[in-house]
């Protein structure tokens, strides 16, 4: 089962929509597949394999991402993924 086809990555996708959304960052479905996927750890050059995309065109959904979370370069967007994967986007179920 590929990625696409399991209903656990919508689920996340979705979970991490929301909590960009509540942090008022809107994504388009692309840049939010790269940066779940980058989130996840895969290279640029994965990414492009799953998306059916060039490196190239990830790299600029990269750029809109890190401009539109207002983060400092490539630097700051490692560190907000470290963040990210660490702290957690997911609301606790209780």
């Amino acid at each position: 089962m590929t990625a696409k086809q399991n209903p656990e990555y919508f689920e996340e996708l979705y979970a991490l929509e929301i909590f960009l959304l509540r942090n008022n960052t809107l994504l388009t479905h692309q840049e939010l597949k790269v940066l779940y996927a980058a989130m996840s750890g895969k290279t640029n050059a994965e990414i492009a394999e799953e998306l059916c995309r060039s490196i190239a065109t990830v790299k600029t959904y990269k750029n809109h991402i890190i401009r539109k979370l207002g983060l400092n370069g490539k630097d700051g967007f490692r560190r907000y993924l470290l963040k990210m994967t660490h702290i957690g986007f997911k609301e606790k179920k209780n």
